[in-house]
C-alpha cells in the first residue's frame, strides 16, 4: 500500500435515476413519475470506481452520500457493497422539488461539516443530462474543481488531472482539497456481488434531515430552487417510410442510392429562410440586455456556437428591449470583433487578463460575476460546451442564479421571462425551464439555434473590462491538446455527417470510411462502442453519453442502432443505413436501407458521389 497521509478522505455524490429507456413519463399529468426501476447514473458509477482504486491505493476512506426519496437507499447500498465504507442519506420531503442550484447546496451543507480531500461527482447525469450540480457544490465549498477528468495522478497534496475538452484534452494542476467530476475513460464499474452486498448492511449508514443540514429548511426543495420547470412533453419519433435498395450489385446500389439522394433534395443546401442581423445598433439598458459569452477554437476561430448565441440574443433582445453583448476573453474582440458585432452583437465587453491558455473556471467565473454585478443583464447565454459547462455553473453558485443546461431552444414567455427548451431522457421528454433570478442563465447546445445571415456594416464599441484583484486560480493548465482530424469537417457545424459503426471491425474499416466523408465534405462520429476501442476520438461519439447532432444527411455504415446512439441522431433528416443485417435497427430510421457488406459498399458509394458531387 501507498503512503496514505495525503489522501485520507474521499466523498462520492451519487444520483438515482430512473432507467432512460422507461422514463415512467405520465401523459395525462405531463410529469415524470419516479416510482419505477432506478439504477445509479452511469457516470456515478465511475466515479464510485475510482474512489474505490483510490482507496486501494492510499488507504482513504470512502463515503457516499446521496440526496433522494426512500428507495434511493438501495443505490446507497450497491456502493457499500463496490467497497465504499460509509453511506449517508439525504432524504426529506423538504429536498422534493429542488432544482441543481438546491440540491448542491444540500449536498455542500453536508460536506462542508466535514473534512474530505477530494469530492467525486459523475460528469453528469443521463435522466437530466446535466452536469451542473458539481462545479456548483466546488463554488459553496470555495474549492478547485476539474470537470470531465478521464486520468488522474496524485503526488503528496498536489493533482494532475486530464479533463476532456471538445477538441481532445486539457492537462490541469491542482491541490487538494478538490471536486472531479468523473468521465467515463476514467474507470471501468464495478460489480456488486451478492456477498457483497449482504456485507455491506454491516456498515455504518446515516440519515440526514433538512433539518440537520439548516434549522431553516428554506435553501431546499422548490422554495430553494431558483428554477421552475412547466408542462414537460413527450418526444415521439415519426416512422420513417424508408426504401430498401438491392445491393447485390454494389456499384448499381450506389448509383441507385445517389440518384435517391437527389430525388430527397439531400445535397441541396438548407434553404436560406433565416433572416438577416439588423443593421442598427441597440444602446445597453441595465436590466434589460442579453450577454453571449464568446468561445475559440484552439486555433483561435471564434466557434460557430457562439455565433448561434449572438442570433439567438438578437431575437430575445427583441423582445426584453435590450442589447446585445458579446463577452470576449482574452484577446478575442482584437481578432473577431468585426465578425461578433456583424453577427449581433451591439457592443462587447472584453475581458483581456482572462486569456484562453491561462483558463481557471474559478478566476473566470469572479471575474464575470463582477460584471455581473456592475451591468446587471437581464440574460446570460453560454454554449454547452466542455468549457461552457464547467465555469458556468460554478458562477450560478456564487450568484444565487437559475441555470438551465443544454438547453436546445429559447423563447420569451407572455409574462416577458426567457423560457429555455431542456431536453431528459435521452431527449424523451422536453422541459419548458423559467428562472425566479436575473439574469436568466442558460447553456445551449451547438446546432440547434437558427443562424441569422450576418451584416457586414455594423460597427459596434467594445469596452475594456478589468476586474478588481483576482487571487491566484485554484487549477492551473499546463497543457491543451487536439486529437481530431483536421482532414475531417468540424462535427458540430456538419450538414452531412458519416457515422461509424462497430461493424466496420477495426481501424483500417474507419479509415475507409473518413475516404466517404471527404468525398462530401462531411464530418464523422462513432458510437460509444468505436471510441471506446480508440477507433476514433471520444469527442466525435453520438448519442446517450456524446453529442446530439442535426444534419441534414446521415450516413450509419456499420451502426447497429442501439437506443444509446439513436437517441443522438434523432433530429437528423434523412438517413442512410449500410448494414451487413437486413435486421438491424438501425433500418427502422433508415431512409434508405442498404443490407450487405459496408467494405463493398462504402467504396462504390464514394466513387458514385464523387462523380456526382464533381
Amino acid at each position: 500500500m501507498e503512503e496514505h497521509h495525503s489522501l485520507r478522505r474521499i466523498a462520492v455524490c451519487l444520483k438515482q435515476i430512473p432507467l432512460v429507456e422507461d422514463a415512467n413519463f405520465d401523459p395525462v399529468t405531463k410529469t415524470i413519475r419516479r416510482d419505477g426501476p432506478a439504477v445509479i447514473s452511469a457516470f456515478d458509477l465511475r466515479a464510485i470506481a475510482l474512489a474505490v482504486s483510490l482507496k486501494a491505493r492510499f488507504g482513504a476512506e470512502v463515503t457516499v452520500v446521496t440526496m433522494g426519496p426512500p428507495q434511493a437507499r438501495r443505490a446507497l447500498q450497491d456502493a457499500l457493497g463496490m467497497g465504499a465504507d460509509r453511506a449517508v442519506h439525504l432524504e426529506d420531503r423538504a429536498f422534493a422539488g429542488s432544482d441543481t442550484l438546491a440540491t448542491a447546496r444540500a449536498l455542500a451543507l453536508f460536506l462542508g461539516r466535514e473534512t474530505f480531500d477530494l469530492i467525486l461527482l459523475g460528469k453528469h447525469s443521463l435522466d437530466a443530462e446535466t452536469g451542473q450540480v458539481g462545479p456548483e457544490i466546488a463554488e459553496l465549498l470555495d474549492i478547485a474543481q476539474i470537470t470531465g477528468v478521464r486520468k488522474l495522478e496524485i503526488s503528496g497534496r498536489r493533482l494532475k488531472a486530464e479533463r476532456e475538452s471538445d477538441e481532445g484534452f486539457d492537462e490541469v494542476e491542482f491541490e487538494m482539497p478538490a471536486l472531479l467530476t468523473c468521465a467515463e475513460r476514467v474507470a471501468q464499474p464495478l460489480r456488486v456481488t451478492p456477498e457483497a452486498l449482504k456485507a455491506a448492511q454491516l456498515k455504518p449508514f446515516a440519515v440526514l434531515r433538512a433539518r440537520d443540514l439548516d434549522g431553516a429548511g428554506a435553501a431546499f426543495g422548490f422554495a430553494g430552487s431558483p428554477t421552475w420547470v412547466q408542462e414537460v412533453q413527450a418526444v415521439e419519433l415519426k416512422p420513417v417510410a424508408g426504401r430498401e435498395i438491392d445491393t447485390g450489385d454494389a456499384a448499381r446500389a450506389a448509383a441507385e442510392a445517389v440518384a435517391a439522394l437527389d430525388e430527397l433534395g439531400a445535397f441541396a443546401p438548407r434553404a436560406e429562410t433565416a433572416n438577416a442581423i439588423p443593421a442598427a445598433v441597440r444602446a445597453p439598458v441595465p436590466g434589460r440586455d442579453i450577454w453571449v459569452a464568446c468561445e475559440s477554437h484552439l486555433s483561435g476561430e471564434t466557434t460557430r456556437a457562439t455565433l448561434e448565441l449572438l442570433s439567438a440574443g438578437v431575437e430575445l433582445a427583441e423582445r426584453s428591449g435590450g442589447a446585445v453583448a458579446a463577452l470576449c476573453f482574452g484577446g478575442q474582440a482584437n481578432d473577431h470583433g468585426a465578425m461578433l458585432g456583424a453577427h449581433g452583437a451591439d457592443l462587447i465587453l472584453s475581458l483581456e487578463e482572462l486569456t484562453p491558455d491561462r483558463y481557471s473556471p474559478d478566476t473566470t467565473c469572479a471575474a464575470v460575476a463582477e460584471l455581473v454585478r456592475e451591468h446587471r443583464p437581464w440574460a446570460l447565454l453560454v454554449a454547452a460546451s466542455e468549457r461552457g459547462r464547467d465555469w458556468t455553473p460554478r458562477l450560478a453558485a456564487r450568484l444565487g442564479l437559475g441555470l438551465t443546461g443544454d438547453a436546445i431552444g429559447l423563447s420569451v414567455d407572455a409574462d416577458g421571462r426567457m423560457v429555455a427548451l431542456k431536453p431528459a431522457f435521452g431527449g424523451n421528454i422536453v422541459a419548458p425551464i423559467l428562472s425566479k433570478t436575473l439574469p436568466q442563465m442558460a447553456t445551449v447546445r451547438p446546432g440547434v439555434l437558427e443562424l441569422r445571415r450576418p451584416n457586414p456594416a455594423r460597427t459596434v464599441p467594445v469596452i475594456r473590462a478589468r476586474p478588481g484583484a483576482l487571487r491566484p486560480p485554484l487549477t492551473r493548465l499546463t497543457g491543451r491538446h487536439r486529437l481530431l482530424d483536421e482532414s475531417i469537417a468540424e462535427l458540430d457545424e456538419a450538414q452531412i455527417v458519416v457515422g461509424v459503426g462497430m461493424g466496420v471491425g477495426s481501424v483500417e474499416g474507419v479509415e475507409e470510411v473518413k475516404k466517404l466523408a471527404r468525398v462530401m465534405n462531411a464530418a464523422l462520429c462513432a458510437t460509444r462502442k468505436v471510441t471506446d476501442a480508440g477507433w476514433l476520438a471520444r469527442q466525435l461519439q453520438v448519442g446517450l453519453t456524446g453529442k446530439a447532432i442535426a444534419p441534414r444527411l446521415y450516413f450509419a455504415v456499420g451502426i447497429r442502432g442501439a437506443p444509446n446512439h439513436m437517441v443522438g441522431i434523432k433530429r437528423a433528416q434523412t438517413v442512410v443505413a449500410i448494414n451487413n443485417d437486413p435486421e438491424a435497427p438501425i433500418f427502422e430510421r433508415a431512409a434508405l436501407r442498404l443490407a450487405g457488406d459496408w467494405s463493398v459498399l462504402v467504396p462504390a458509394l464514394t466513387a458514385a458521389l464523387a462523380r456526382r458531387l464533381g
